[in-house]
């Protein structure tokens, strides 16, 4: 069963069949996908109404890497490999998972993110005024 990763560099859907390789994260060997939602592999049931991983397509992953001025992850050691790729930050230099495109809010855990985005995003007072004006 394959499921769907939306590429981030170039912009479409592709399809996966399991497991993926995660660059920027430090992977240097394909890892099994998990569902963002539910933690678990996303082989494991129905995650179709489930968000999806943004991780550029194998097609446009190097391109990506070398526009972000990484251009070889393979020789690198673990220490920069977390340090230099693996982690998104905040302003004081704290790790985070990610952020809102629409709000900037940095989020510290998956509960976050999925508080912020519960009902329509309705914890998020940009995507509500976007909402309301289209």
């Amino acid at each position: 069963m394959s499921h769907r990763h939306f590429c981030d560099y170039a912009g479409h859907e592709w399809e996966c069949t399991g497991t993926a390789l995660r660059p920027i994260a430090g992977g240097t060997e394909p890892s099994t996908c998990i569902c963002l939602r539910h933690q678990v592999p996303m082989e494991d049931g129905d995650h179709s109404e489930c968000p999806i991983e943004l991780l550029a397509c194998p097609q446009h992953r190097e391109a990506q890497l070398q526009e972000m001025g990484i251009s070889d992850t393979s020789n690198r050691s673990d220490e920069e490999s977390d340090s230099e790729l693996g982690m998104f930050r905040d302003k004081e230099g704290n790790p985070i998972i990610g952020f809102c495109i629409w709000c900037n809010r940095e989020f510290y855990s998956m509960e976050e993110v999925e508080d912020h985005n519960a009902d329509d995003l309705k914890a998020c007072p940009v995507y509500q005024q976007w909402k309301g004006e289209h």
